[in-house]
């Protein structure tokens, strides 16, 4: 990064002596400084810019359940935000001459920075009634939306003032520049960022560093009262000899192509990004991932021309999503790597593909901030159409066999109407003898999907919170959130017993088992609601509290299901987080309290920390406890669990059990925690009960609100 701002420093040096011949300020004998400001302020703008987004995502999580639709929602209010911030810029140069557009800038600065810092305070947590979208968009508009939409406008408006000193293509670098600050950002939070600094710090940081951003921008703001008003009160232009073939392609078919090829680019970050999330985990790095690369094809596409090779990229872009529907026949773990890796390589190819016919469309600086206005409104348009059309209109994930059809019939065309591997060259009259083959190829991904499963679909419910089926077959409904199954009911005489990870000889089977028989009367919580499979354990002289934060959940348990209506407990559902809502029932003691929130691959990390814990060890009654489900295809839980209970001067063992095909019932793992003297301990059940090692305890993490990270306890192999 160092010596790509030295190389435009040193070019921008010599083209500022040749900008009072054509009608510009001519540079200050201090050049190489001025233009120093200029760099600086696009780095630390640009840094800031994808800085705040894992942080105040990371703030706000816990709060939604983990689920990958908060991180998806905050993109959408970023990308929407940077939009108004490149149109803020674009009427800024327009309207404004320098004077006035440093004056107003200067201002907004200094307010954005009286509204740090930009951490939530605990009187935003969700009650659980309210929209989950439309509160977390009301909750990052009212804490980071004014800083946010002032650093928003720094790319385009630093090249805008830029431009009144030199206005050729070389102000196009200050974006490669922008967005090499802006990759910076997201490697350095995995790595550097999250494991250093608590979440209150990375907020304080953060505000720190947007006020020395303030004072950096406004000695560049500042600058502008030196520049003079053209006497024919024009904008300048560049050489129409060197920019010819621009002006000529700035027709209203070159502007549609600056918004839908973003707006197609912004959709697959997103789509990509969910997907991975929903079957992996919802963890910073898996979010900045993607990003990063969706950044990184910017770099590339914006620094040089010859960067860009059409045909290599189509053809990469082809061989990764043919070898997405592999994934199922390899091997169990393969499978992750293998997966995510293609959807990375598809998703470079696809950013690659647009932002490379955008940079080779790119207008000259006359058009700048209109360019950037549209480049980022398709950003926002594509934001828009994942976080907030597509739950509303799909009732499945079908965003994504659909955008994979679209990527694969552009990749195709691109690969077949480009003459040269080496060069953006194209005879369009190729893409069109193959047309039909290009239909061919946009059916497959909706054709495989619409084989891919057998079952009946009963039902589907889609919000914020993911997709959850319903589908049937011989032996009974199962429910389906994503990839995890959270259920299953049997047909006939077996329809009221415990299926999947809740049988009886599961660690939760023999817990609830062993306390009833102790127990005349048993007050039993339990966080995640799932089908209500648990209820099948509950007496008449029971009364059990289902907490579940997504609303959908309920709905289908009572319609599509019986164990809830069936059960001889006395049930009541709460709705909500699970520990926002224990931290609100002070009154109750619990005899068992069920931890079933960590089956999904995309787990809620706050429900395991030190705070958690200590919740969950004020919760419990006497010789109360506590059974968490550890079940996950890619998450290592146990040493977590394990430590954790020990961090609270509690027991903890675990047990696996297998499953039993014709009971329904699947393989499991359960951490059963209590005293280190509990009585229960003793019992015939608990003898399969594992103990954790030594070395176990010494080598887990401990995660606490204000640090977790789930890349800790990933499952790489």
């Amino acid at each position: 990064m160092f010596q790509l701002c030295q190389q435009w420093k040193q070019q921008m040096t010599i083209k500022s002596t040749k900008s009072a011949s054509r009608g510009f300020p001519p540079a200050t004998t201090n050049s190489s400084t001025s233009l120093s400001w200029f760099a600086a302020t696009t780095l630390l703008g640009a840094f800031l810019v994808f800085q705040v987004q894992p942080v105040i995502s990371k703030c706000v999580l816990p709060w939604f359940g983990g689920t990958p639709a908060v991180w998806t929602t905050c993109m959408l209010f970023f990308q929407v935000l940077l939009f108004v911030g490149y149109l803020y810029a674009h009427l800024l140069r327009t309207l404004f001459r320098p004077l006035i557009q440093g004056c107003i800038h200067i201002s907004l600065l200094g307010i954005a920075a009286i509204a740090l810092p930009i951490e939530p305070s605990d009187a935003w947590k969700p009650l659980g009634t309210e929209s989950p979208t439309m509160h977390l968009l009301w909750m990052l508009c009212v804490h980071v939306g004014l800083p946010y939409f002032v650093l928003s406008s720094t790319g385009p408006l630093v090249q805008a003032w830029l431009s009144y000193r030199d206005n050729s293509d070389r102000v196009y670098r200050l974006y490669t520049l922008s967005n090499a600050g802006s990759l910076a950002a997201l490697l350095s939070y995995p790595f550097l960022v999250d494991p250093l600094l608590s979440v209150s710090n990375q907020s304080l940081v953060w505000s720190l560093m947007f006020c020395l951003f303030a004072l950096v921008q406004g000695v560049v703001a500042v600058g502008l009262f030196r520049i003079p008003v053209p006497k024919d009160n024009s904008e300048p232009t560049c050489s129409p000899l060197r920019n010819s073939h621009r002006v000529a392609a700035s027709g209203w078919k070159v502007k549609w192509s600056w918004l839908a090829l973003p707006t197609l680019a912004s959709t697959m970050l997103l789509v990509v990004t969910n997907h991975i999330c929903q079957n992996v985990a919802v963890i910073p790095f898996l979010w900045i991932l993607p990003l990063s690369l969706y950044l990184l094809s910017f770099i590339i596409c914006f620094d040089s021309p010859l960067w860009y090779k059409p045909k290599w990229t189509a053809s990469a872009t082809l061989v990764a999503i043919c070898f997405i529907p592999l994934v199922n026949i390899l091997p169990g773990r393969m499978q992750l790597i293998t997966e995510v890796s293609s959807y990375i390589v598809m998703l470079l190819g696809v950013c690659m593909l647009c932002h490379g016919e955008v940079a080779r469309l790119k207008p000259d600086s006359s058009k700048l901030t209109q360019y950037y206005m549209l480049v980022s409104g398709g950003g926002a348009v594509g934001g828009f159409t994942v976080a907030i059309i597509c739950p509303l209109v799909l009732q499945t994930n079908f965003e994504l066999p659909l955008s994979l059809a679209v990527v694969s019939g552009m990749a195709f065309v691109i690969f077949f109407a480009c003459r040269s591997w080496n060069s953006p060259d194209y005879d369009w009259s190729v893409a069109h003898r193959l047309r039909y083959a290009a239909l061919t190829v946009i059916a497959a991904p909706l054709i495989a999907m619409a084989f891919a499963s057998h079952d009946e679909l009963i039902a589907s419910e889609r919000n914020f919170f993911g997709v959850l089926q319903v589908l049937k077959d011989e032996r009974g409904m199962r429910l389906i959130h994503g990839s995890t199954i959270h259920g299953m009911q049997l047909n006939g005489p077996l329809d009221a017993e415990p299926t999947t990870y809740y049988g009886k000889q599961s660690g939760v089977g023999l817990v609830l088992l062993a306390n009833q028989r102790k127990n005349r009367n048993l007050n039993i919580g339990v966080v995640g609601l799932g089908c209500g499979v648990l209820a099948t354990y509950g007496r008449t002289t029971d009364h059990m509290h289902m907490i579940e934060i997504n609303p959908a959940v309920i709905t289908i348990a009572n319609t599509h299901f019986s164990f809830l209506r069936d059960s001889n407990a006395k049930i009541t559902t709460l709705v909500g987080d699970g520990r926002l809502v224990l931290e609100r029932m002070e009154k109750e003691e619990f005899d068992v309290l069920v931890l079933d929130a960590f089956s999904s691959d995309a787990i809620p990390a706050h429900l395991l920390t030190r705070e958690a814990f200590h919740l969950y060890k004020k919760r419990l009654g006497k010789d109360g406890v506590l059974a968490v489900h550890l079940s996950n295809n890619h998450l290592n839980l146990v040493p977590l669990v394990h430590r954790l209970s020990q961090d609270a001067k509690l027991g903890s063992r675990v047990i696996r059990s297998l499953g039993d095909r014709q009971r329904g019932t699947h393989a499991a793992t359960w951490a059963v925690i209590m005293r280190p003297d509990h009585p229960l301990w003793k019992e015939a059940e608990l003898e399969q009960a594992i103990p954790p090692e030594k070395m176990e305890l010494e080598t887990a993490p401990l995660w606490t609100d204000q640090r977790h990270n789930l890349v800790s306890v990933l499952k790489l192999w």
